[in-house]
């Protein structure tokens, strides 16, 4: 295994750790908001990351199977600078009020 691929393992391996975390509503959301960022950041001939919370395998190696697809395709610099912004969306998700969240989700009318 080369460097890079060691440094990408490690950082999926630390946003899949902070993900799976959250509990249910804020790991779909975020996982919603990663499914259409990752659909603007794609490079030629990638996919979007999607990730279902339920589904076929733990919620953890499917996510860290498509995060590791999407950032073997960025280049350097975009790769830190993705992996920064993901464990940054993971706190915001994670720190979000109750009431602002129940707010997020009425306007989105999944309450």
């Amino acid at each position: 295994m080369n460097d890079m691929q060691i440094l990408i393992e490690q950082m999926v391996s630390d946003i899949s750790s902070q993900a799976v975390r959250l509990d249910e509503m804020r790991l779909q959301k975020f996982l919603e908001w990663l499914k259409s960022h990752s659909s603007r950041v794609k490079t030629v001939d990638q996919d979007c990351v999607e990730v279902a919370i339920h589904g076929e395998g733990s919620i953890d190696d499917r996510l860290k199977n498509g995060l590791k697809r999407w950032f073997e395709s960025l280049p350097m610099q975009g790769l830190l600078w993705e992996y920064h912004l993901l464990l940054n969306e993971i706190s915001w998700w994670r720190d979000l009020d109750p009431r602002t969240l129940a707010r997020i989700l009425r306007s989105e009318g999944n309450e």
